[in-house]
């Protein structure tokens, strides 16, 4: 071997016999990477799987749709900062309309809170309501109120309809649904490791939205709540106007753009002196901040991830010293066969190179086995429990394994630690280390 430049096939096998010759301390490194980095791919696949899951569970339950309200909000005029001028709130609003068709979506209709009429009442108009449901006025009396709620009306909602109603007389009528979630988190029961990304998705609770038709009985419905509550005059405080998308990629730009001011001014204030600021939410859905939970869990990830590379260097390479050292005479043996430093750094660069090839299938084989068996355990349960949160007719398929980038990327950080951990060490390889390491034994 003297004077020849070794063959990488050479290089290959002296680095897989080094694997053989040092099993358990091999053994160690391999487990520590794959264990380490084997819970966060796992992870990584029941949160990309579940983000398919409730992604397909809230389309399914809004027929397809995104729907984004957006408006202007009053703030308290104390409130510092540079406003566009405005002759009035309505022209401002006009901007909010004719800057959904940048994003290809469509304005549908409006939700409109009122606050003088004791609390907060909601208003829908009707060509917004049919696009859910079948309305059926047939029911009403003729001094009744139509309204539309979610398929499942909870707790909180019959505080808002027994409010609604002034506690004494039903005069609120239900005539069809809207898109709804529960309030909360899609939780399982008991100690389960898929709340942990479950408890990050939050619904929102839900009210009457009283159908107007036009005819001018909800609005006057509202005033007399307003004269019990002696206010002298019903104004709109928020009115919400309803955007439809089809993309969700159009949808979510849309709501921040607006959140933002992007394309319209972000702070106002009229000729009057009132003050407003543009804001935008999600209506009938949750699909977006659902998205977002996830998005802020893939971050934590990636945050954990850095770590796990930080430990795993550092075992590896407390390790891998260890093997040199063992090794030494080893080492001495192929200087004094004439093996450059070079090649030498190659044999070992390759040994830990197939170690982290050999941790990264067991880091697959390990997420396979756990996101699995959760499946296994969880898969009906989870399927039931989104029909109820989502109030479906079916149940929806529940998907706990898949790709993204960030699995390539924990297969990058496992291969990374080979290079790094060669780099701690090369001061092990030094001929005065060496020598040293000789003697000692």
């Amino acid at each position: 071997m003297k004077g020849e430049v070794l063959k990488f096939s050479d290089a290959l096998h002296l680095s897989w016999s080094n694997i053989s010759q040092h099993k358990g301390r091999s053994a160690i490194v391999i487990l520590t990477i794959s264990i380490l980095f084997g819970v966060v791919m796992a992870f990584n696949f029941m949160l990309e799987g579940l983000s398919k899951t409730t992604f397909d569970a809230a389309m399914q339950a809004s027929d397809g749709k995104i729907y984004i309200a957006a408006g202007y909000n009053e703030i308290a005029s104390i409130n510092e900062g540079d406003y566009f001028k405005v002759n009035n709130l309505e022209d401002a609003e006009k901007a909010i309309v004719e800057s959904v068709k940048r994003y290809h979506g469509q304005i549908i209709g409006q939700v409109v809170q009122y606050n003088d009429v004791g609390s907060s009442r909601w208003t829908i108009n009707q060509e917004l309501a049919e696009r859910f449901d079948e309305l059926d006025f047939d029911k009403l009396q003729e001094d009744q109120i139509p309204y539309v709620g979610p398929k499942v009306e909870d707790e909180f909602f019959d505080l808002y309809l027994k409010d609604a109603d002034d506690n004494k007389d039903k005069l609120l009528v239900k005539v069809g649904t809207y898109p709804a979630t529960e309030p909360g988190s899609p939780t399982l029961p008991g100690f389960n490791p898929l709340n942990l990304l479950l408890s990050g998705i939050h619904g929102f609770y839900t009210a009457p939205l009283m159908v107007d038709d036009g005819s001018g009985k909800v609005m006057r419905h509202l005033e007399k709540m307003a004269e019990q509550n002696n206010t002298q005059e019903v104004i709109p405080y928020i009115t919400q106007f309803v955007a439809m998308f089809d993309n969700y990629d159009d949808a979510t730009a849309y709501y921040w753009d607006i959140a933002n001011g992007k394309n319209i001014p972000k702070e106002i204030e009229t000729s009057d002196g009132k003050k407003y600021v543009s804001y935008s939410e999600e209506l009938f859905s949750n699909v977006i901040s659902a998205e977002l939970s996830i998005k802020n869990l893939r971050y934590t990830l990636i945050l954990i991830e850095i770590l796990f590379i930080v430990v795993a260097v550092i075992i590896a390479t407390l390790t891998f010293a260890h093997i040199i050292d063992q090794d030494a005479a080893t080492i001495a043996l192929y200087r004094s066969l004439g093996v450059s430093t070079g090649n030498i750094y190659l044999i070992y660069f390759l040994y830990l190179l197939e170690m982290c090839i050999l941790a990264v299938v067991a880091c697959i084989v390990i997420a396979a086995i756990l996101v699995g068996a959760l499946w296994l355990v969880n898969a009906n349960a989870l399927a039931q429990r989104l029909q109820n949160y989502y109030m479906l007719d079916t149940t929806p398929k529940v998907t706990l394994f898949r790709f993204d980038n960030l699995f390539y990327g924990i297969i990058g950080s496992v291969m990374l630690i080979a290079p790094i951990t060669l780099l701690f060490t090369l001061r092990n390889f030094s001929s005065k280390h060496i020598a040293k390491k000789l003697k000692e034994d």
